[in-house]
């Protein structure tokens, strides 16, 4: 069943998913996209100020969005989006964490769109354990019925 933006509140306060991070991943994403040596070095990462080797931000987003693709989006009418309002990463990923993502819906602006999409501020926390990982607020767009 597709939700359409009439139906989109079902998804606040809803929670999805684990995905397992490892070191190689961790490592061949950074080596691609954001090769810093606390991204790809783990002997030199184990004595920085994290410790560990940590995942790029973007490695985080990456795996975020996988996360809310799979629990919530391709349920959902979404048309894409306009942007995000908000994007921190509060601590680092490490490997070995298992993420979740927690959705919260902070406002649905039907006027912000067209008769055939609306707007939805969808709010997005992931999570490894009790520490946050990211947290994002985006500008869905998602279609009427």
């Amino acid at each position: 069943m597709t939700v359409f933006l009439d139906e989109v509140e079902r998804w606040d306060d809803e929670s999805y998913g684990t995905y397992a991070v490892t070191e190689d991943e961790i490592v061949s994403f950074a080596e691609r996209y954001d090769p810093q040596w606390f991204h790809t070095d783990p002997d030199r990462a184990a004595d920085s100020i994290y410790g560990d080797l940590i995942a790029s931000g973007w490695h985080t987003a990456s795996m975020s969005m996988r996360l809310f693709v799979d629990g919530f989006l391709s349920e959902t009418a979404t048309l894409g989006a306009k942007g995000l309002d908000r994007l921190r990463w509060p601590k680092p990923v490490v490997p070995g964490d298992e993420l979740t993502i927690h959705s919260t819906i902070h406002g649905v602006d039907e006027s912000d769109g067209t008769d055939d999409y609306g707007v939805v501020r969808w709010g997005v926390e992931t999570t490894a354990g009790e520490k946050t990982v990211l947290a994002i607020e985006a500008l869905v767009l998602v279609a009427r019925e």
